[in-house]
């Protein structure tokens, strides 16, 4: 698609109130990239337990915000069949995001996306998509390193999986 100059006007305003959003919460970013195409800002953070860096890149010919995170680690060679399976376990009870499962590297990533065609997307909104990346990473990253270490086996995965999608009363039971 073709970067207009409407296209690379309503990126740079949605690249400011990104930006904005950041500012307002005090939090530190690096902008790697800003163009008419393209602009791609990384925040890092430290869930509790691994690092993660999320990669926010809006991009102007699709008018589409991702935000990317791979995981800081590649899975085993040995261990692809079951980081394939854990990856459709992790992704089943998700509501935005996904992971995705490279067979060739084995590298696993977490991708979020959506359009801003014609608007520009709120403070709000870019807190959420942040917010909620970084959450569901810290809720499998851990589990996708244990299961490439080979402290946690595919049922243990699944089972600890299982354990976060049952329903809770307002005891947490």
């Amino acid at each position: 698609m073709e970067v207009t100059a409407e296209r690379a006007a309503l990126t740079k305003k949605n690249a400011e109130i990104l930006i904005s959003m950041l500012e307002h919460r005090k939090l530190r970013y690096a902008v790697e990239e800003q163009s008419d195409a393209r602009t791609h800002i990384r925040i890092s953070f430290t869930g509790n337990d691994l690092p993660m860096t999320l990669h926010i890149i809006l991009r102007a010919d699709r008018q589409i915000v991702s935000v990317l995170s791979a995981m800081p680690f590649k899975m085993a060679p040995e261990r692809m069949h079951d980081a394939a399976v854990a990856v459709i376990a992790a992704n089943h009870g998700l509501i935005d995001g996904s992971f995705d499962l490279n067979m060739q590297t084995g590298e696993i990533f977490f991708r979020l996306t959506t359009a801003y065609l014609g608007t520009t997307l709120t403070e709000e909104l870019f807190s959420y998509l942040m917010f909620v990346s970084a959450e569901t990473i810290d809720r499998f990253n851990d589990r996708f390193n244990d299961l490439n270490d080979g402290k946690l086996d595919l049922p243990g995965f699944l089972e600890a999986d299982a354990a976060d999608e049952r329903p809770r009363n307002e005891t947490g039971v």
